[in-house]
This record gives structure tokens, C-alpha cells and sequence, in this order.
């Protein structure tokens, strides 16, 4: 359900058009409402059948290799830059949810051996089978952590407590959504410019196919890039733009849910974990029983387009609408 927030928040980069505005976010929306019946239907059959437990324990092989993880084109990209800025610790949360550490408390004050920020003083681990003690034979950071590759990023601070660790993660925050909206604003104002006449029509004729073809375009793209919301939020433009008609947007979000599963898939085959496997299985397999559920029976179909179409003509009476939208779906109700 999380996921589906970003293409709903690109869809307001179209608020100075009202029609576009209500076809962007009737595209978006259609996203966030499969998500929302397909929980809504499985989930409860979930808890009372356990069908895709079930289902995925009967897949399982007894082991699986051990490997090197597979990155996508974009992440190898994008993460380098990423990690100069900041870098999340992973550990913090399976700590905790493992109940390995009661709070992040335990992470702090930040301590990098001799003062020198990098990786091999600041986060690399103890060996406590060897006897080893933080602050003598190795560092040790909080909610931000350094990188191997590319050393400590540049939130990161030597003798940092979880309150300053906390800021720097709520100043990224606020850029990275500053630089969101203006990206949003650039791509929306290049699309309108580039998409006139003639090359709306062959962009139209091109993503006008088959229902099947179209899922299966999603999930090609969404395998590439490793993340739906990509996927979908570069075509949500295309959609108030009139280029990709809802109709369309479906399946090719419908394939953006397959896709982003095989990357779940291939990271739990390298993994060397077979609990890790059957939580990507059931990933797959629950965007398939959705599918199959809202998709191939017309009838069906038309659940998710009309609530989304009337979701986007409900941005003709007010602007506010996707906003209220967003804080009431994502925010108040879980």
C-alpha cells in the first residue's frame, strides 16, 4: 500500500491544469485502490486460511545458494551519489525487530575509533567471540552509518547522539522532497512541451495494446529500474497528459507489482535463506491473486477504474482533494 504514495504525490505536479489534474490523479489512483481491495480481500483470507503460506511452503527447496546480491541499472547509478549524502543503518531495525536491542539508545553516542570517520573505524563490527570491545577494537554507529566503498556520507558526525542523527534524517527529508517536487515540475512542464501533435498520437498507438502485453510491458520496465514506484510514476504524467488512457495504466500497473517482486525473488535466491524466499514467494504470489482477482473478469475491472475516476473528477470541485487524499489513505488510517 505504501508504495503507491508516489505516484499519487507526482500526480499533484499537475495541479495547474484541472483536467490534467484529473486524469493524473484518476491514473494514480487506480494504483492505490487495487492495492487496497487486494489487501482488503487477502489479507482476511490470509489469516484464515494461511492459503499463501501454504501455497509457498510447497515451493521451497530445501536450501538455497549463497551468492552476490543483484543491483539493478538505476540503483548502481543512483546509490553512490545517495551515499555520500546519507546512509541508513539496516541493522537498527532488524536489531530491534529481532529484539536483539530494546531501543536505538543502544546505538549511541556515535564512536569512531582515533576520531577518523570512515568505514573501517567508525562501522565495522566487533567480533565478540574474539573478545573484542566497541570503542577499542571498533566503532560504532547509529541510524547512520558509513560505506565501504564510499566512506562516511555527510550527515554523518563523529560523537553524534540519536537527536542529532534524527535531524539530519528530517533535513534530508524535507530536500529530497523539495527536489521531488522539482523534478515533478521540470518532467510535467518537458512532457507538455514535447508531447504535441504527432508524437502524442504514436505514443498513444504504441502503450494501445493488448491487456496481457501491457502487464507484461510493467514488468519488464519495473525488473530494470527495481522499483514500481518509478514505474508508475513516470507514466502518471503520460496519463494527465491524455498520452495512456486509465484503461492502460491498469495493467501496466498491474505488471509494475509483478516486477517489483522479481527483484524480492532474486535477492532471496542469493541470500542463502529459504524463510527469506517464501516472503518473496508470497510477495509474488499475492500480486498474482490479486490480479486474478480484479483484472480478467470485466465486471471486476471496473471496480478499481470507476473509484479512480471518481476519485480524479472529485479534483474538479476542489484542489485539496489529492492532498486530503494522501494524509487521510496513508497517514490517518493506518
Amino acid at each position: 500500500i505504501g508504495t503507491s504514495i508516489t505516484n499519487t504525490i507526482v500526480s499533484m505536479g499537475q495541479m495547474g491544469d484541472g483536467a490534467q489534474l484529473e486524469r493524473a490523479f484518476a491514473g494514480a489512483t487506480v494504483h492505490d485502490l487495487f492495492n487496497l481491495l487486494s489487501v482488503a480481500i487477502l489479507f482476511p483470507l490470509e489469516v484464515i486460511s494461511h492459503y499463501l503460506y501454504h501455497l509457498t511452503n510447497a515451493m521451497l527447496p530445501d536450501s538455497v545458494g549463497d551468492g552476490e546480491k543483484w543491483e539493478g541499472p538505476i540503483k548502481k547509478i543512483v546509490s553512490p551519489f545517495a551515499g555520500r549524502v546519507l546512509k541508513s543503518n539496516k541493522d537498527v531495525i532488524k536489531d530491534i525487530a529481532t529484539g536483539k536491542v530494546e531501543n536505538c539508545d543502544a546505538y549511541y553516542p556515535v564512536l569512531c575509533l582515533d576520531g577518523i570517520e570512515d568505514y573501517k573505524h567508525c562501522a565495522s563490527k566487533c567480533d565478540k567471540d574474539a573478545g573484542e570491545e566497541v570503542g577499542v577494537d571498533c566503532g560504532r554507529v547509529g541510524l547512520i552509518t558509513c560505506d565501504k566503498t564510499t566512506g562516511c556520507p555527510a550527515f554523518f558526525q563523529n560523537g553524534a547522539n540519536l537527536h542529532d542523527d534524527s535531524i539530519s534524517g528530517g533535513v534530508c527529508l524535507v530536500l529530497s522532497l523539495f527536489l521531488l517536487i522539482v523534478c515533478l515540475m521540470g518532467l510535467v512542464n518537458v512532457l507538455q512541451r514535447g508531447l504535441a501533435g504527432m508524437s502524442t498520437r504514436i505514443i498513444y498507438k504504441a502503450t494501445n495494446v493488448n491487456g496481457l502485453i501491457a502487464i507484461a510491458i510493467g514488468t519488464g520496465i519495473t525488473i530494470l529500474v527495481q522499483s514500481s514506484s518509478i514505474t508508475t510514476s513516470v507514466l502518471t504524467p503520460f496519463v494527465g497528459l491524455g498520452v495512456i488512457q486509465l484503461e492502460q495504466m491498469l495493467p501496466l500497473t498491474l505488471g509494475a507489482n509483478i516486477g517489483t517482486t522479481i527483484t524480492g525473488l532474486l535477492a532471496a535466491m542469493v541470500s542463502d535463506n529459504v524463510d527469506a524466499l517464501q516472503v518473496a514467494l508470497c510477495h509474488l504470489f499475492f500480486n498474482l491473486s490479486g490480479i486474478v482477482i480484479w483484472y480478467p473478469i470485466p465486471i471486476m475491472r471496473r471496480v478499481p477504474l470507476r473509484g479512480a475516476r471518481a476519485l480524479g473528477r472529485a479534483t474538479r470541485r476542489s484542489r485539496l482533494v489529492p492532498p486530503i487524499y494522501i494524509i487521510v489513505v496513508f497517514f490517518v488510517i493506518p
